[in-house]
């Protein structure tokens, strides 16, 4: 099957679910970008700089392309990102928000974050823990430069769907417990991916990050 196929697959999936897709394009061709485009796909997710930064040339021809940082972002790379990324998923410390207000504020512009929670603590993943993300909400929130959308976290690496559920649904739990403590207006869920991302939207998901089932070809 080709990306057509792919996309009207998980279409099917989603349903009538208010939920974006970001195409991540890790493996996908020029051409196969060229094609996600033409199935309606308007935003695109990149793990490394570098590589988007050429795929960018693909399909600078219009400007409602939105382009996500969705791998892990060390500081020294922030200013690669801005203001050439839509939306970065993967602000994981106040140390990193920080650095991206810095960077903001001096190209003038105010940058969109999801902050990543690392909902099960797992040492193998970056991400805030959730007592951690609460204590400095507030603090966050105060630096004028970034516009913080939402929460963003990836699942445990296992097939028990039961795991998985409560990653998510802990990570719902949390942006209500945000947002009316600290009168906060998160409205995005990044989460959900090629093998989970059904579960993801089923626990609220508002972006769902697929690379592989878009742009498989066998």
């Amino acid at each position: 099957m080709g990306v057509k196929e792919n996309l009207s697959f998980i279409k099917e999936q989603i349903g009538n679910n208010n939920v974006k897709i970001i195409a991540v394009t890790k493996y996908a061709t020029s051409s196969q970008l060229l094609e996600a485009y033409s199935e309606g796909i308007r935003d695109f997710g990149e793990s490394y700089v570098q590589d988007a930064l050429k795929k960018f040339e693909v399909l600078n021809f219009d400007i409602s392309v939105k382009w996500h940082f969705i791998g892990r972002l060390q500081k020294n790379k922030v200013k690669f990102l801005i203001p050439n990324f839509y939306l970065i998923h993967s602000v994981d410390s106040t140390e990193l928000a920080s650095v991206i207000n810095k960077k903001a504020s001096e190209n003038k512009i105010t940058q969109n974050i999801l902050l990543q929670v690392n909902i099960q603590e797992e040492l193998t993943k970056a991400g805030f823990k959730r007592k951690e993300l609460v204590s400095s909400f507030e603090k966050l929130a105060e630096l004028s430069s970034i516009k913080i959308l939402g929460l963003m976290t990836i699942a445990p690496n296992t097939n028990e769907e039961k795991i998985i559920r409560e990653c998510f649904q802990e990570l719902a739990k949390l942006k209500e417990e945000i947002n009316t403590n600290h009168r906060a207006n998160l409205k995005e869920l990044s989460m959900g991916m090629t093998n989970d991302y059904k579960i993801a939207i089923e626990c609220g998901a508002t972006m769902v990050r697929i690379g592989r089932a878009i742009f498989k070809t066998t």
